[in-house]
């Protein structure tokens, strides 16, 4: 059995608390910076930290008096046992230069309970079988980054340094961008990073049945084939088997239902074959489903850590199941979004976003604004490019035309934000649908 006492230093816990209140120096600011309330283990000094962090922000000398007044004030008298208790405390010898070494000390054993309590609940779970695996691991991954997230350097200088050596290579023309192409270079012209930036969320948005999870797939085809871009595909509509028929198809160049229908020339069905054997060798990688945000997040993570993923799509926005918790579907699209977001800053890497469309703007004959984004305002909030697509003059029919390629749709397109370039531009699409294929 695991020892019921949880870590902790008292000593520590009442040696910084007497720090805070030797001087006030920027020693002991950063300390009330880097720490609160609840990472002191026992509820007499969390209240006497409480108070010394809120007399810190009023400009009000912290010492025992006024530490006793703020607890008196909020009825906390006997709870740090009165006067006494504080100055018990205070009296502890030390000086404010020991302040980081107490904070670290108060820090680590914080951090130390919350993981034991983490894995406590997640054993205690898998014991009473009352939650599947997967959202056990989710949670103890969720918990995992909040309690032990990497130490940032926040300082400027060396993202100062990176960029001058950047301003060199891009004048010798040795420059080369970090960033997911499309492929497609009338679009990647347009971006302002010449495709899609680490960090960046591309939402793409068109209405139904107009190529949008083709044009995902095809970038995501492109990124794998053209750049070895390990890639993670989220498809919640699709099963695997129906996504690799559509890469086959737009890498073969060749329609598929040929096959189906016994109809495929021999040299047809060979570039079929190769296509296939080229695919099976790519860094692509799917997920069909997911139970919320953070399983979202989660797996996400865990393929970024073990395959170097460095392009995610997801396919769609509102099919990932939100938390009736959120409140209502806006709230719950709009949290979604959020976390996307965030994934795309944590783990460094290019999301490609699907999402819908309104009823308005899918029946509007005059093309999308950014307006038309389903569910949730925030959606445009938290993409850093906004793709619409929709078919020319807004008619699905009237669209469509042939050249000596074969069939294909006439689609136009718009960059309605665009974080780091022109927005308000676009241009037109062919997407050949017996393909899979885009012009």
């Amino acid at each position: 059995m695991i020892d019921s006492v949880e870590p902790n230093s008292k000593e520590a816990e009442e040696k910084l608390l007497a720090c805070c209140c030797v001087d006030e120096t920027s020693n002991v600011f950063d300390a009330l910076k880097d720490i609160s309330a609840e990472d002191f283990y026992y509820y007499k000094h969390k209240l006497i930290f409480q108070a010394i962090s809120h007399l810190s922000q009023s400009s009000t000398p912290i010492d025992s008096v006024s530490i006793m007044e703020y607890v008196k004030s909020i009825d906390c008298l006997d709870e740090v046992d009165g006067a006494v208790g504080i100055m018990e405390i205070l009296d502890k010898a030390a000086t404010s230069v020991q302040v980081s070494y107490y904070t670290d000390i108060v820090r680590e054993k914080s951090k130390l309970r919350k993981l034991r309590r983490t894995f406590l609940n997640a054993a205690e779970d898998a014991s009473n079988e009352t939650v599947n695996s997967e959202d056990i691991k989710s949670k103890v991954d969720s918990s995992l980054g909040t309690i032990a997230p990497e130490v940032e350097d926040l300082s400027v200088k060396s993202t100062a340094i990176e960029l001058k050596d950047d301003f060199v290579k891009m004048m010798s023309g040795e420059y080369v961008t970090d960033v997911v192409k499309t492929h497609l270079p009338q679009l990647d012209s347009m971006l302002g990073s010449g495709g899609i930036g680490v960090g960046e969320v591309l939402t793409l948005s068109a209405p139904t049945s107009c190529g949008k999870s083709a044009l995902a797939l095809y970038i995501a085809l492109q990124a794998a084939h053209n750049d070895a871009t390990p890639t993670l595909i989220f498809s919640l509509e699709m099963p695997r088997k129906q996504i690799l028929k559509r890469m086959t198809q737009a890498l073969a160049g060749a329609n598929l239902k040929q096959i189906q229908d016994k109809v495929m020339h021999t040299d047809k069905l060979a570039r079929v074959n190769k296509a296939l054997d080229t695919i099976s060798e790519m860094p692509l990688y799917t997920i069909h489903t997911v139970k919320n945000p953070n399983d979202l997040a989660s797996k996400a993570r865990n393929l970024v850590r073990k395959y170097g993923i460095k392009l995610i799509v997801i396919d769609y926005l509102q099919l990932v199941p939100w938390s009736s918790k959120a409140g209502s579907k806006t709230e719950g699209i709009a949290d979604i979004s959020h976390k996307i977001k965030q994934i795309a800053l944590e783990l460094n890497v290019s999301i490609l976003l699907l999402s819908q469309v309104n009823r308005d703007g899918a029946k509007r004959e005059t093309g999308l604004s950014i307006y038309d984004l389903k569910d949730s305002g925030d959606i445009e909030n938290d993409a850093d490019i906004v793709l619409l697509l929709w078919p020319k003059n807004g008619d699905i029919e009237g669209a469509k035309n042939h050249d000596d390629k074969g069939p294909y749709t006439e689609l136009q397109y718009n960059i309605a934000k665009n974080r780091e370039g022109e927005r308000g531009i676009g241009g037109y699409l062919k997407f050949y649908h017996c393909l899979g294929r885009f012009k």
